[in-house]
């Protein structure tokens, strides 16, 4: 998510961030309302659409993690089922591809490519952005492999729930919030990141009644709020197994206003056995 926060990194600071099983380093550059990752961004994004619409997460050589809602919008009203395998094109005769590698979507430079979707699955649970099964994933015509700019981010254990107060990362090209007034009309040509800690079920409840505790996590919106082209970006949180970092959540409700309020991303831990049935029954 275009990072949004109040400066929260010295600029040009090196960030150090554990992807997968090896250390990766990026320069960053802060401005207000979050840091710009100058080099790369945290590796497992991926952009849907050329100009993106929603955001995703590399989660294996063929499969995106995205919020399902991103998938019904792209839709428009056309049919698709939940819970099964369905081609983007046949429904809509039109393709959907991800961006990969990409840090400034407009350059569409190397090592940046698109590769085109052949299958989409959203989660059958799936009644609607409120439901706590807002995720999908999406197949991959041809596999995306690991590099400098690219890695598959790691599932959680299904049973892992991590403590309030968890600082955690997410990257988009969302709009950047404007408070106290309607965020900047213009997203960012660059992917953007922020640092967000993670509250309880309880605390978010008082302005998010919506959320459903068992499936969903949210975040303080004081350290930064996710915006329209944020949804189903990877909420991203080091655990303590290893330790390695995980998605965690994906994003999909924030303030309209995108400011104030909380974030809320869909848990990936309690459909993690899902994720893993879907993918290896149509590997």
């Amino acid at each position: 998510m275009p990072a949004k926060a109040l400066i929260y990194i010295i600029e040009n600071q090196w960030l150090f961030v554990r992807a997968a099983d090896h250390l990766k380093m990026w320069f960053t550059i802060c401005i207000l309302g979050g840091c710009s990752l100058w080099i790369t961004v945290l590796v497992y994004s991926a952009a849907l659409g050329p100009y993106p619409f929603c955001g995703g997460t590399l989660i294996a050589r063929k499969w995106v993690l995205t919020a399902a809602h991103c998938i019904t919008d792209a839709l428009q009203c056309l049919h698709a089922p939940y819970g099964q395998l369905f081609s983007y094109s046949d429904v809509t005769g039109y393709d959907m591809a991800v961006s990969v590698a990409d840090h400034k979507y407009t350059l569409r430079e190397r090592p940046a490519y698109n590769v085109r979707v052949q299958g989409i699955i959203m989660h059958p649970f799936h009644g609607g952005a409120y439901s706590g099964f807002d995720i999908a994933l999406l197949k991959l015509n041809r596999e995306v492999k690991r590099s400098l700019r690219t890695e598959y981010a790691c599932l959680p254990e299904p049973g892992l729930t991590l403590p309030a107060g968890e600082f955690c990362y997410f990257a988009g090209w969302g709009l950047i919030p404007n408070p106290p007034y309607a965020p900047l009309p213009v997203p960012p040509e660059t992917l953007m990141e922020l640092r967000i800690p993670t509250i309880s079920a309880d605390q978010c409840k008082t302005r998010n009644l919506f959320m459903n505790e068992h499936q969903d996590v949210c975040t303080q919106g004081a350290y930064g709020m996710a915006c329209d082209g944020d949804s189903g970006g990877g909420l991203h949180c080091l655990t303590g197994d290893g330790p390695k970092w995980v998605v965690y959540g994906v994003a999909f409700h924030s303030n309209p206003l995108c400011y104030g309020g909380f974030n809320v991303f869909t848990l990936t831990a309690p459909k993690v056995d899902w994720m893993k049935r879907v993918m290896n029954a149509n590997a």
